[in-house]
């Protein structure tokens, strides 16, 4: 019993003293945000209003009130880096096979719809093709762009960075992936692009703002993406938005379209909201 109590009175003498100890203080502030502006963030570029990732859905998104284009890119055979969710492209094209095994010609062929799983009862106009991101560089070129890299290999990291620098759009693109190697291997190659919160980053902020430790946090990135529930776990909490706001880092969640729901999130203080339905949205923000 002695053992038991002298190593809880340590664990919490050592808990008492990380509550004090001084952070690193707030990241810095970069020109892809600006300060206090709620952002309608459109998920796969608002893939419940056009078939998603797509040229047309970013023209659309941005009609109706979109503040940032949400997008995911894939290199093809050939070293082009197109816009596309899953690594293949059965699953909304009418043509089956690997992005990365197919030239941008080949792929091109096929048409777009929307998701065969998530959407399947919409139709879509025909003609719509997988695009690269180079397209909707050139197409929309004062736009915002939120993109993760989906694939494991690092050389989609080398042709991202070179394609927004050839744009000049360093402060108009955020970068994000789920593959830690892929997300640190990008910050330090391509340093002038800021970033989002890797997955292990997140889980790190998640436990530590329920501690109240969130101020130990030093974050290389600028913004973080989560979920308001991952695995019957409770992620999005008031204690995480404070610990994002007081190290200066936008927080926005993960895919949300119900109206109540966002008015809920608008309320709690999020930053931002990814949603397939910008427009609904928009409309609650009164935007066009």
């Amino acid at each position: 019993m002695k053992r038991l109590f002298s190593t809880l009175a340590c664990a919490g003498l050592i808990y008492l003293g990380l509550l004090i100890v001084p952070g690193s203080g707030p990241v810095a502030s970069v020109a892809f945000y600006q300060k206090d502006q709620f952002e309608v963030i459109a998920h796969g570029n608002g893939r419940a209003l056009m078939p998603g990732n797509t040229l047309e859905a970013a023209v659309n998104a941005l009609a109706v009130g979109t503040d940032i284009l949400e997008l995911d890119v894939h290199l093809t055979a050939d070293n082009q880096l197109v816009v596309r969710h899953d690594a293949i492209i059965d699953t909304t094209t009418n043509g089956t096979g690997r992005i990365a095994d197919m030239t941008l010609a080949q792929i091109q062929q096929f048409d777009v719809g929307f998701h065969e799983i998530d959407y399947p009862g919409l139709k879509a106009p025909a003609g719509i093709v997988i695009p690269t991101l180079e397209s909707l560089f050139k197409r929309m070129p004062s736009s915002r762009y939120l993109i993760e890299l989906k694939p494991v290999e690092t050389r989609v990291a080398d042709h991202l960075c070179r394609l927004v620098k050839d744009y000049g759009l360093e402060d108009q693109v955020v970068v994000g992936s789920f593959h830690s190697s892929v997300l640190e291997y990008f910050r330090q190659t391509c340093p002038s692009i800021p970033t989002s919160m890797g997955e292990s980053e997140v889980a790190l902020m998640v436990v530590l703002s329920r501690l109240g430790l969130g101020h130990l946090l030093s974050p290389n990135a600028v913004s973080v993406q989560v979920p308001m529930s991952y695995a019957g776990i409770t992620v999005l909490t008031p204690s995480l938005i404070q610990t994002a706001h007081n190290l200066n880092v936008r927080l926005d969640v993960w895919t949300i379209n119900n109206p109540d729901i966002m008015q809920q999130l608008i309320t709690m203080g999020v930053d931002g909201i990814i949603t397939d339905r910008p427009d609904l949205l928009s409309a609650i923000l009164e935007k066009p």
